[in-house]
């Protein structure tokens, strides 16, 4: 991380400056970005965290070995896995990334074994793909049925096939139940922290999104992809914008006049790739796992790009 502290602290100052040149502006950024966590991520993450603390913190959690053993042979991993793999397709990020450290904390897997989760166990929540995607976005809400089938599916196969080849060589991996992190007794106050570490994200994303606006950026490099890509200058701004905060990609589509298709499409890529913003959640709460956070991007990209070719052709051909 060393090689980053430059660009880290350059970010910062350019931040600082915005905001005391641009105060309503930032303002107003970082109000949508804290209403976009009040009314789209509490409601969905906050029960579902408090149950998984519960549920994770018993010691006396045991998993039928039929369904253990099978989970191992399919995405060839610790079986202990398949609650990150349940809770984050029902919930949402950033809570298969945080099952996934808070097992390996219990020294129920290893480091190798968190990289191969975090291939296909890091997802959009429901709520969010048929709600906020489909219903609000899209107008559509047989669309968000799909792309949250699409979004399995690639999840899926993705797991599948990165665990048995690039992830199943462990010389990525440099450790093996070597921590535990202090426990917190109180699922709700666990809970409460790690909600608010999400919203912290998201407004910080929000706020640089804008940013990046206000440069020009977004509309330069959305300009400069039309001569690569075949798609509109709100399509584009849209994957750009969702590739560094998701929620606000998400919005950006709303502008898009493209078939139901194509935007289904982008949106099933937004969803799941999930932005620097999602990575960045994730990884703050996989600190002490050891993983390779490239890899973890690496896997991710490839997500997003499995399932807008899925929701594409289904979208197309369904709807």
């Amino acid at each position: 991380m060393k090689k980053y502290k430059s660009i880290f602290n350059i970010s910062a100052v350019i931040i600082i400056l915005f905001l005391l040149f641009y105060p309503e502006k930032m303002i107003v950024s970082a109000k949508n970005g804290l209403l976009s966590w009040f009314n789209n991520v509490v409601p969905s993450l906050f029960p579902f965290m408090v149950m998984v603390n519960i549920i994770t913190n018993n010691s006396n959690l045991k998993i039928p070995k039929f369904i253990f053993y099978s989970f191992e042979n399919i995405f060839n991993v610790n079986g202990h896995g398949i609650l990150a793999y349940i809770f984050g397709l029902l919930s949402g990020y950033p809570l298969g990334a945080k099952i996934s450290a808070d097992i390996y904390f219990k020294n129920d897997i290893n480091s190798l074994d968190v990289q191969k989760l975090l291939s296909f166990c890091c997802n959009a929540g429901p709520m969010f793909i048929v709600g906020t995607l489909a219903c609000q976005t899209l107008n559509c809400a047989k669309a968000g049925y799909i792309i949250l089938i699409s979004s399995i599916i690639s999840n899926t196969f993705t797991g599948i096939i990165l665990n048995r080849t690039i992830l199943n060589q462990k010389n990525y991996i440099y450790g093996i139940y070597q921590c535990s992190a202090p426990k917190n007794n109180s699922s709700v106050q666990n809970s409460c922290e790690a909600v608010i570490r999400v919203g912290g994200y998201i407004i910080l994303f929000s706020v640089i999104s804008d940013i990046l606006e206000i440069f020009g950026v977004m509309s330069i490099l959305s300009k400069i992809m039309s001569f690569i890509i075949p798609l509109g200058y709100n399509e584009l701004k849209s994957i750009l914008t969702g590739s560094l905060e998701m929620t606000c990609g998400i919005n950006v589509l709303k502008n898009s006049t493209a078939d139901l298709s194509v935007k289904a499409a982008i949106g099933g890529f937004i969803v799941s790739f999930g932005g620097i913003s999602v990575i960045a959640q994730s990884i703050d709460f996989l600190n002490g796992t050891n993983i390779n956070i490239s890899l973890f991007a690496l896997s991710k990209f490839i997500n997003g790009v499995f399932t807008a070719f899925i929701t594409y052709y289904f979208v197309l051909f369904i709807i």
